[in-house]
């Protein structure tokens, strides 16, 4: 199930995404009915309905308050808002990873289940939305609607959008295709771009301006990681903001009056070919190549002492170098030995990237002088030439071959 992680004070909390309509920012007051008890602690215009926000610290206790913003929820037709302190991003947590807690089915409860965040390892209160509508007995719309009352917004033509702040431009991304945001992983440079190792596969980041021209290099900190019939791209962005519904249109406004462009993403998978890189695919072995035939597997080329090709498949990770390199270095809990590739007395020493390989359970780690493009599955011919194997591009005309190399034979 795909969950909304936020947070309620000191309360780690996950809702079905489906369930969540938007947040809003957080109003200087929330004017309400007089009550002598219960969780209600306001109402909020969303989209000219006034919705009733439920305070869950007035019936447990949550830790200091921080207030932050108000969670729209649905369950059914019933809406109801929620105080939350901070809204973080969406994560797929399976279905038997989900624990039930409580079994006695006590209607004054909304937690009965918890959750293992596979992004940050937090422990979700798995809310029940439905409980948490019925126990406030607080919601707008549904059975209880009263006759000529306006109903909520349309939904045939909007959509849930997740919000990013991309910088210069906020960036609204269809929530179903937000498949997370992570910190930013260790990269290499690709053509525009670069890739970087997510879940086990080849993920293409594409520069800010490929998503939109408007955006430039802002130094984002997190990754937004778009999947599309089953391929996957990695799009930088400084921060998660929030859920929203929006009419769909090349450019909308958030609830602060900031400007959001909504992202095709089928179209931004069709402009960049890369995303491929991020299907399975099986490395053939250079060595059995038939001359003239594509590469079944993407290929790294880096300058070490001259240009040569790896395969992809082959490296957990590329690092940049912050010191000379020794005889070894530390690789998770374990200790790799460093193999220096680069020309001797290569200046400056400093200078270079870490190609950290694996074959089975050995790693080494092989420093380069920079990464200097990658060749996607099927981008390029491979060929043998004598005892040697190459792979040759053609770019508009442009060509160039390069010599394969096997980085495990140093494992």
């Amino acid at each position: 199930m795909r969950l909304a992680e936020v947070r309620i004070d000191a309360v780690d909390v996950g809702i079905a995404a489906d369930a969540v309509v938007q947040a809003l920012p957080q109003p200087d007051a929330l004017a309400a009915p007089p009550r002598r008890a219960g969780a209600l602690a306001g109402v909020v215009d969303h989209g000219g309905v006034l919705v009733p926000v439920v305070d869950l610290a007035r019936w447990v206790e949550t830790g200091e308050r921080q207030d932050g913003r108000i969670l729209i929820l649905r369950d059914g037709g019933r809406l109801l808002g929620l105080r939350v302190s901070a809204v973080g991003g969406l994560v797929d947590v399976a279905s038997d990873a989900v624990t039930r807690l409580h079994h006695d089915d006590d209607a004054d409860e909304v937690f009965h289940s918890v959750a293992r965040s596979p992004e940050t390892g937090r422990v979700l209160n798995v809310l029940d939305v439905g409980r948490l509508a019925a126990l406030a007995c607080a919601w707008h719309g549904g059975a209880a609607m009263a006759s000529g009352s306006p109903p909520p917004p349309a939904a045939h033509d909007r959509r849930t959008y997740a919000v990013l702040d991309a910088g210069t431009l906020r960036l609204g991304v269809p929530a179903g295709a937000l498949a997370e945001v992570i910190a930013m992983p260790s990269r290499a440079a690709i053509g525009d771009g670069a890739w970087c190792t997510w879940r086990g596969r080849h993920l293409a980041i594409v520069p800010p301006a490929a998503v939109d021209p408007a955006l430039g290099d802002v130094g984002a900190g997190l990754l937004a990681v778009l999947e599309h019939d089953g391929l996957a791209l990695g799009v930088p962005v400084r921060a998660t903001l929030r859920l929203a519904d929006f009419v769909q249109a090349a450019t909308v406004y958030d609830d602060d009056g900031a400007e959001v462009r909504l992202v095709d993403v089928a179209a931004l998978f069709a402009r960049r070919p890369e995303a491929e890189l991020s299907r399975s695919a099986h490395a053939a072995a250079p060595a059995q190549a038939r001359a003239g035939k594509p590469n079944d597997a993407a290929y790294v080329v880096f300058d070490a002492d001259g240009l040569a090709a790896t395969p992809l498949d082959a490296l957990e990770r590329v690092l940049p170098l912050v010191d000379t390199p020794g005889a070894t270095m530390r690789w998770g809990d374990q200790t790799i030995a460093v193999v220096d590739l680069r020309r001797p007395n290569h200046v400056p020493a400093e200078e270079g990237q870490v190609l950290v390989v694996r074959a089975g359970e050995r790693r080494v780690a092989c420093v380069a002088a920079r990464v200097h493009v990658m060749i996607p599955a099927g981008g390029g011919q491979l060929y043998r030439l004598g005892a040697g194997a190459f792979i040759m591009t053609d770019d508009g005309g442009e060509r160039a071959s390069y010599r394969i190399v096997d980085l495990t034979t140093y494992c």
